[in-house]
């Protein structure tokens, strides 16, 4: 059926020609289809030639009713006979009729150029009897076609013309009406103005020339048809010399839109530039379905599901699946575009490819960061496992196994082929983000150890400046330093061996080990700080100890001869000792001479014979010669410090002389004389009796030997001034040791008296014997 895609006034009808182009098929025929387009004078038999040729039901010309216009405008069919491959037919409206008049030819020229736009091959039909006549009806066509041709700038491959000579004649063969036709041809390209692009092109260059004939259809009607039938032969790719181009400028699909926006150009009166308009036709297609691919992606519930599945959890085949899914999409994106533009297809593949990936962005995303996340839980987790000792190596060997765990969950979750920079900054974000957690991790392990060794380093600096301080001798700020440098230099390798494996370069560990050595002092300043608070106890206590003990560590006995005041003297003395190492510190520097310190403690504790003005002293906040930062009591503190202590052991001191004058007066007071003459009246008759038995006498002698030599020994006095409990306590527990030691010590004695006298006995014996032999020779 035939279909009048342009009116005679140049209107397309774009919704008859979708119709037409879907109800034969050819809309989905892909580049399996071709179209013929036929032009030539009016009247000239076109239409007729189309419907013997193709099966066409094209109008032809009553010739009974005269020879008029038949077809107006530009009619299109699709040819029943042609059955291999889908064939579209144009019959244009014949050029240089009446009803158009001599000067209007626009649509003359619109007409040819859409059918050299559109057609694969274009027919021109020619009366024989206009080739080679100058003012015939063949010229101005021919004409038209080359010319309206220039406007097909850059169309990329020849146009086909096949010049179907009508009602031949036997007596002119078809070589020397072709050989006129070219040189007309040659003749006309050469006349024409032509583009500065085209100037050198010559008629071939742009044209395959094909010329074939027919015979009269009235007269020869079967040769007519026999012809007519080799003629469509020709549109036949199965042919060896058919007429058929080998590409398509578009697909089936896109063939209603193609020509559509062709004739607008044409219309507009614009130069129609083929390869653009192919790549319009392309992009249009392509961009409608991206858009129709995406919109059923986005709706589509596998898409729905693996989103909803890739949001909430990991996934070890996201990126497996994602592809599947978008590989899907694209083939049948490529599917859809087959047979357009290969260049702008693949481009807009791309471009799918991209918005397909988008839809997706969000799931991808998660998928990222959830291989981020797991990655960022497994080096938190584990590298609290580390021990501080192989910290360093084995966080490095973690953060290595996390990334080969994070690239490769990425691996899994990857789309794309490339690595997105979105992942690449997503690494970047983990590695600072493991860094982060391994320094936090460094920072308190360190601290952990900082903490561990002051502890120890604080227990160890405690203990010997306790003891010292209890007793403060008189190198007590030498031995404190002496100790304190020590104890930090020994503690400095403790520090090495907390933070030694926790890959801290030099400068870390030394500032570790200046942090040691301030926190010793720190430490150092605090325990002397409150040994400070207590200094009135300890000035307290070396004077009780010095006053109320002796230097054996006994409790002082007030007895007559004891010297209080001396004793008092004496206890102030350490007292001063101590207030003054107490005075100003010496841990951190020695001073040679703080003699004018003591002579002031000496002067205030009034131990002193100087005569030195205490008011300037101690109206001072300052000790001379010692630097602020080392004054542990100022003068003024010293003062108070030294009254107070003075108000606390004034009872002490009281109660040390009430007794010692009670001992002195109890010392001065004797038996009474009644009591002497009443024992010599009593025991006169055992005195008697006692110088009348020299046994009994010798007996008594040497028992009061023997017992003054143990109470000798005691020291009876000297304990008896502790007091009669504490004495029998005393003289009970040293008793034995003496009693065993005065008994070996007499058993000694008269066995070396005894051994005296025996050898006196032996030289006694030996002088009488030499004295008797002397005599016997001096009788001979």
């Amino acid at each position: 059926m035939a279909f009048q895609v342009v009116d005679g006034d140049g209107i397309l009808d774009g919704e008859g020609l979708d119709q037409l182009l879907q109800s034969s098929g050819l809309a989905s025929a892909g580049l399996d289809y071709s179209l013929v387009a036929i032009m030539g004078p009016q009247s000239s038999g076109k239409s007729t030639l189309l419907n013997h040729v193709f099966g066409t039901s094209f109008r032809e010309m009553d010739a009974t009713a005269g020879r008029s216009q038949t077809t107006q405008g530009i009619w299109l069919s699709c040819s029943p006979k042609l059955k291999e491959l889908k064939t579209l037919v144009l019959d244009l409206e014949g050029t240089d009729g009446r009803e158009r008049g001599e000067d209007d030819t626009t649509f003359e020229r619109q007409s040819a150029l859409f059918a050299l736009a559109v057609a694969d091959v274009l027919l021109i039909n020619l009366w024989h009897h206009d080739v080679g006549r100058e003012q015939g009806s063949g010229k101005p066509l021919l004409k038209t076609v080359l010319q309206e041709n220039l406007k097909l700038f850059n169309s990329g491959k020849k146009k086909t013309l096949v010049f179907v000579i009508r009602d031949r004649s036997s007596k002119t063969p078809l070589e020397a009406l072709a050989k006129t036709l070219r040189e007309d041809l040659d003749k006309i390209w050469n006349a024409i103005a032509k583009p500065e692009d085209q100037e050198n092109k010559s008629l071939e260059d742009c044209f395959n020339l094909i010329f074939t004939s027919l015979p009269n259809y009235e007269e020869r009607e079967e040769e007519f048809e026999a012809e007519a039938t080799l003629l469509r032969s020709k549109f036949k790719r199965s042919s060896e010399e058919n007429y058929l181009p080998d590409e398509k400028p578009v697909p089936g699909s896109a063939l209603s839109m193609s020509i559509e926006s062709i004739w607008k150009i044409i219309k507009e009166n614009k130069n129609l530039d083929l390869p653009a308009h192919r790549v319009m036709v392309a992009t249009v297609r392509c961009d409608q379905s991206i858009w129709d691919l995406s919109q059923e992606f986005s709706q589509s519930d596998e898409a729905k599901a693996l989103q909803e599945e890739a949001t909430s959890s990991l996934m070890q085949d996201y990126g497996s699946s994602c592809k599947a899914l978008i590989d899907k999409y694209l083939s049948r994106f490529d599917e859809l575009v087959e047979f357009f533009e290969a260049a702008v297809c693949e481009g807009k593949r791309l471009e799918l490819t991209e918005k397909l990936l988008q839809l997706m962005s969000i799931a991808t995303a998660a998928q990222n960061e959830f291989c981020r996340t797991s990655a960022i839980s497994l080096y938190g987790q584990e590298i609290d496992s580390i021990g501080k000792d192989v910290f360093a190596d084995e966080s490095s060997k973690l953060k290595s196994k996390t990334l080969e765990e994070f690239d490769a969950n990425i691996e899994k979750a990857c789309v794309s082929d490339e690595t997105p920079k979105e992942v690449s900054d997503l690494r970047l974000r983990l590695v600072s983000e493991m860094d982060a957690i391994c320094s936090a991790k460094v920072k308190d392990l360190k601290a952990l150890g900082m903490e561990s060794v002051k502890k120890q380093l604080s227990k160890a600096l405690y203990m010997p400046f306790t003891t010292t301080f209890e007793d403060l001798p008189e190198d007590t700020w030498s031995t404190l330093r002496s100790v304190k440098t020590k104890v930090i230099e020994d503690h400095y390798q403790k520090i090495e061996e907390e933070v030694g494996g926790l890959g801290l370069a030099v400068d870390e560990v030394d500032t570790c080990k200046d942090a040691l050595a301030r926190f010793g002092k720190e430490r150092y300043d605090n325990l002397i700080e409150e040994a400070t608070k207590s200094s009135m106890k300890i000035l307290k206590d070396k004077f009780i100890k010095s006053f109320c003990y002796n230097d054996e560590g006994m409790p002082r006995v007030w007895g007559p001869k004891v010297d209080v005041g001396a004793i008092q003297k004496s206890a102030k003395r350490e007292s001063v000792k101590a207030l003054s190492l107490l005075a100003i510190s010496q841990i951190e520097r020695e001073y040679d001479d703080l003699s004018d310190v003591r002579e002031a403690l000496d002067t205030l504790a009034g131990i002193s014979e100087s005569e030195s003005e205490l008011s300037s002293v101690f109206a001072s906040d300052s000790w001379p010669g010692a630097e602020d930062e080392d004054v542990i009591l100022d003068p003024i503190e010293c003062r108070s410090v030294w009254r107070q202590m003075e108000s606390e052991i004034s009872y002490t001191i009281s109660q040390a002389v009430t007794a010692h004058e009670a001992a002195k007066q109890a010392s001065n007071r004797g038996p009474p004389l009644w009591t002497i003459l009443a024992m010599l009246v009593l025991g006169w008759n055992e005195l008697v009796s006692l110088l009348y038995n020299p046994i009994l006498l010798i007996l008594l002698i040497i028992v009061f030997i023997f017992g003054r030599a143990i109470v000798q020994r005691i020291n009876l006095a000297e304990e008896m001034e502790k007091g009669f409990i504490p004495a029998l306590i005393s003289i009970g527990m040293k008793l034995t040791p003496i009693v065993i030691e005065v008994s070996q010590q007499f058993a000694w004695q008269i066995m070396a008296a005894i051994e005296k006298n025996s050898d006196k006995g032996q030289e006694s014996r030996q002088r009488e014997m030499a004295a008797t032999q002397v005599k016997g020779e001096k009788a001979d």
